[in-house]
């Protein structure tokens, strides 16, 4: 029988899967949709999904028990409003990689939180990845992109959501944890869409056939609901550090991806760029 550990790892192995894929199917519903807007009906369809699965879990819970849940879910909100907006502004292949850097963040946000100092390869791989990442963002004149500053933005809050996510799940459901999470995200989702009176998320009913609508369907069940909960569960039995290095190799898989749906263009510099963050990430994790 395979053990608990190797299970974990697939799992996350698949989570990388699945979040590679989201960033092209983030582009194609920001065709039709804002980003709050996607981030709305992305997270409630998750919660509606979850809250119905476990329903049961939720008899009698008491606040003390979603903690952990509800700072995720914070933390992902920040993270999930930075990265959607910035996509706006740069490519899929592009996002893909540059969110891998919270690889990097997530040791020292454990130093910061557990006051565990980073050895000196932690230190090392950071410049490396500073040095990939500033290759796939600064342009020829040494601009960088707005989007690629809210992408780098958005992966420290990942990295934030991975270390308390390792420092709950023992204390936490995962069931539950997952479910809080998507319902602090969808709500605070909803009330920004409430204030901001955007309704672009009427054309997913309207025409729930649109690339638009499969997109954010294929977000809210399998990108958010399935992938995340799979990540909590198979975090349970793998420290912060070893999830993070498995899960950025979304990077990989999401270019891979937006280069076969979307046509993205991979330039030199880009691959160069990327390589140099998967040497970060060996270095920094292994």
């Amino acid at each position: 029988m395979i053990s608990k550990k190797n299970a974990s790892l697939i799992g996350l192995v698949l989570v990388a899967i699945i979040w590679g894929s989201t960033f092209t199917f983030n582009k194609m519903a920001l065709y039709g949709l804002t980003p709050i807007s996607l981030m709305a009906t992305r997270f409630m369809i998750a919660f509606i999904l979850m809250i119905t699965i476990f329903r049961k879990k939720f008899k009698n819970i008491k606040f003390k028990n979603c903690i952990g849940g509800f700072l995720c879910g914070l933390a992902l909100f920040l993270a999930f409003i930075l990265q959607t907006y910035g996509l706006i502004y740069t490519t899929a292949s592009k996002q893909a990689f540059l969110s891998g850097a919270y690889v990097i963040a997530v040791p020292f946000l454990t130093w910061f939180a557990f006051k565990k100092t980073p050895n000196l390869k932690t230190y090392l791989g950071t410049a490396i990845c500073f040095y990939g990442i500033s290759l796939l963002s600064f342009n020829s004149d040494m601009s960088i992109n707005i989007g690629d500053i809210l992408t780098l933005i958005s992966s420290i809050m990942f990295a934030a959501q991975i270390v308390i996510a390792g420092y709950y799940i023992d204390r936490e459901d995962a069931a539950v944890m997952s479910t809080v999470q998507f319902g602090v995200i969808g709500i605070l989702s909803t009330i920004f869409l409430l204030i901001m009176k955007d309704f672009s998320f009427i054309t997913i009913i309207t025409d729930i056939t649109s690339p638009t609508s499969l997109s954010v369907f294929y977000l809210g069940i399998i990108g958010t609901a399935t992938a995340y909960y799979l990540q909590i569960l198979s975090q349970k039995y793998t420290s912060p550090t070893a999830t993070s290095i498995i899960l950025s190799m979304e990077a990989v898989f999401g270019t891979i991806i937006a280069v076969l749906i979307l046509g993205d263009v991979i330039t030199l510099k880009m691959i160069f760029g990327a390589i140099a963050i998967l040497i970060a990430i060996l270095i920094s994790e292994l």
